[in-house]
């Protein structure tokens, strides 16, 4: 019997250290040859699109595909464009469907989850100062990742809107007892950081962060991780953050080709083989994080079908154990009769 998880089933099975398990047990598997994933689908529709990402842990015996899409409903009043997200679950050995899931706060969490695993790995270990640019949903997944796996003691928060970044301040303090400062200047975000996290709506708006605005900082050893930038269209970084990094570490080298941050990058020639690693490869030990205190690193994630299998079968085996979801009987395939 399959498993349809509602959006709070989702959240009720899983925790951000849970997720950033998952992450670092995809990462080793991802070593071993035993994870695969394909490039991401793009449907361009005329009042949307659709996306596509597949995975599958062999391993862990579990395969899927996230799909999330975008409908502009003609007419409405303000225009609506809600994002929705569904997660697809399979058995690899038998085929069998185990879940069907609403994957909003699953995408949200495994793309903090990620960069969490990043953090722990390329940060300095007394790392205590994060920087935030972005108020959404990403910038508040991405505090809590930071908190999982460093001692913050104290966050900056910059957004356009004085009304949202003062919200999220509010709202982070509340939820992880660390002092939140919201400020109307990146700078101020940035200047006295161990980590900078930038996750923004970098639709049509173009980069949230440029290489001269790291001028500001007081010390050096920053970590920037940056997960906005899915698109070719869309636009985060500036070429000269790529060239700031000392250490550059990806989810997947293919972002360099999807990816607006990656394209203006490759292009600039602000990106070089030597200095690129995968994530895998840094939970593995098969390429360092960090060579030193004072070494500047970049993680840029633009999200892998992969992931979604990883946390989408962590929640589906809590869902199990918690006994929450409601059944679903899945379709039965017609049996073959064999000829006399």
């Amino acid at each position: 019997m399959a498993l349809v998880l509602s959006y709070d089933d989702v959240r009720a099975c899983i925790t951000m250290a849970d997720a950033i398990g998952a992450i670092e047990t995809m990462c080793h598997e991802q070593a071993a040859g035993a994870a695969l994933f394909a490039d991401r689908v793009n449907l361009r529709l005329p009042n949307g699109w659709m996306r596509l990402m597949p995975g599958a842990l062999i391993a862990s015996g579990v395969f899927g595909y996230k799909e999330f899409h975008l409908t502009q409903v003609a007419g409405s009043q303000p225009p609506s464009a809600e994002v929705r997200y569904a997660f697809h679950l399979f058995d690899y050995r038998t085929g069998e469907p185990l879940a069907t899931m609403d994957a909003n706060f699953m995408t949200a969490i495994r793309t903090g989850a990620t960069s969490g695993v990043a953090m722990k790995y390329m940060t300095r270990p007394e790392a205590a100062v994060l920087g935030i640019i972005g108020s959404g949903s990403e910038a508040r997944s991405h505090l809590q990742a930071a908190a999982a796996v460093r001692g913050i003691k104290k966050a900056y928060v910059f957004s356009r809107s004085a009304e949202r970044r003062e919200q999220f301040a509010r709202d982070m303090e509340q939820l992880t007892a660390i002092e939140v400062q919201p400020t109307g200047r990146i700078e101020d975000a940035i200047k006295d950081a161990d980590i900078l996290i930038v996750g923004t709506n970098t639709a049509g708006t173009g980069p949230a962060l440029k290489g001269e605005q790291l001028a500001s900082r007081s010390n050096q050893g920053l970590h920037v991780n940056s997960v906005g930038s899915t698109l070719p269209t869309q636009r985060e970084l500036d070429p000269a953050v790529w060239t700031f990094a000392d250490r550059i570490v990806v989810d997947s080298r293919r972002l360099l080709q999807e990816s607006g941050d990656g394209i203006a990058a490759t292009q600039a020639g602000a990106v070089s083989d030597a200095k690129v690693s995968e994530l895998y490869e840094i939970v593995a030990g098969r390429a360092p994080g960090r060579a030193g205190r004072q070494e500047s690193t970049l993680y840029k994630s633009i999200g892998t079908g992969l992931q979604d299998v990883a946390v989408a079968s962590c929640i589906y085996r809590a869902a199990l154990a918690k006994g929450l979801g409601r059944t679903m009987q899945p379709c039965q395939l017609p049996k073959v009769v064999e000829p006399n």
